[in-house]
């Protein structure tokens, strides 16, 4: 959609950085502010403008050092698009494809910091949906920071996301059925983990179905009977990650941080600021009387907005 050089807006286009199944990344310059960006630009740019902000208005609620901050969304010569903090590093998809496997500790490491990442979303009543390697980035720092939250659902006063959406590989069981809860986040994060020491994802199958079978069986062979080198306390972390069950699995991501600390043997450190900020969060009122969405009035005790149809 943008080619090398073209400037919209104050942003100078330098290259393209992707393409998704929502939309295409570009690396950009603000020429403003001097400093290098990325540009999400939507596929679908025909859709009424508050659908187009459903994303960018999800991560504006997110503010967390493992997630990728969004800095603005923008419509300029009709063309919608919204602009994040660039991050020089690469994909942890990309990472796994030259490495194959990744020790141990560093995959404990990278998980340890993307649990924290979806700790915070979940906080926010935020669920990703679509966790894997191609939307984690690593920085050259190794700092580990989720993106794209185009399939991210926001989940208050409902149970479960109905949207049938994701990847197969990464998808929990009842996501397969359109009942994503914060739960299949923890799922998708075991999967993860499963590929950093293993090479590939607990499931591979052309046929999604077959996915969602095996997945619902159980029939997830253990990492540590495929590579002899991850620590029998680890594979258990993994598979209660992975257990068919929501109810059999880790409830938040804090728990998996918890776990493969104390495997580690080190002191758990606890952000007292960030918990009580939570437990604030968790008695507000959720839409203050506004679509978190459209930003319309609600009307009393609403649960659905009655102009854009969102969950409140």
């Amino acid at each position: 959609m943008f080619l090398q050089g073209q400037k919209i807006g104050k942003y100078e286009i330098i290259r393209s950085l992707g393409s998704g199944g929502f939309g295409s990344v570009f690396l950009a310059k603000d020429i403003w502010l001097d400093i290098k960006v990325a540009i999400k630009v939507p596929h679908k740019q025909s859709l009424e403008l508050y659908k187009l902000l459903k994303e960018p208005r999800l991560q504006a609620f997110l503010d967390h050092p493992n997630i990728v901050r969004l800095l603005a969304a923008e419509k300029v010569d009709k063309i919608f698009f919204f602009v994040m903090e660039y991050i020089r590093g690469k994909t942890l998809e990309k990472i796994l494809q030259k490495e194959k496997i990744l020790d141990v500790s560093t995959a404990i490491d990278m998980m340890k910091q993307l649990a924290a990442g979806a700790e915070h979303a979940h906080k926010n009543k935020i669920i990703h949906r679509d966790l894997r390697p191609s939307n984690i980035i690593v920085s050259e720092e190794g700092q580990v920071k989720i993106t794209d939250f185009g399939t991210s659902a926001w989940l208050q006063d409902v149970p479960f996301a109905t949207t049938r959406i994701g990847s197969p590989p990464y998808m929990a069981p009842e996501q397969f059925m359109g009942k994503a809860v914060f739960a299949s986040d923890i799922y998708s994060l075991g999967c993860i983990l499963y590929e950093m020491m293993i090479g590939q994802p607990p499931i591979i199958d052309p046929d999604p179905f077959r996915i969602l079978e095996k997945a619902q069986e159980g029939k997830i062979t253990p990492p540590r009977v495929r590579n002899g080198r991850v620590p029998r306390e680890i594979d258990m972390v993994v598979m209660r990650c992975l257990a068919p069950k929501v109810e059999d699995r880790y409830q938040r991501p804090f728990e998996i941080i918890k776990a493969l600390t104390e495997i580690r043997g080190e002191k758990p450190v606890k952000n007292e600021i960030d918990d009580i900020l939570g437990r604030i969060r968790a008695r507000e009122p959720a839409s203050a009387g506004v679509c978190w969405n459209c930003r319309r009035p609600l009307p009393t005790r609403a649960k659905v907005c009655p102009y854009c149809g969102e969950s409140c």
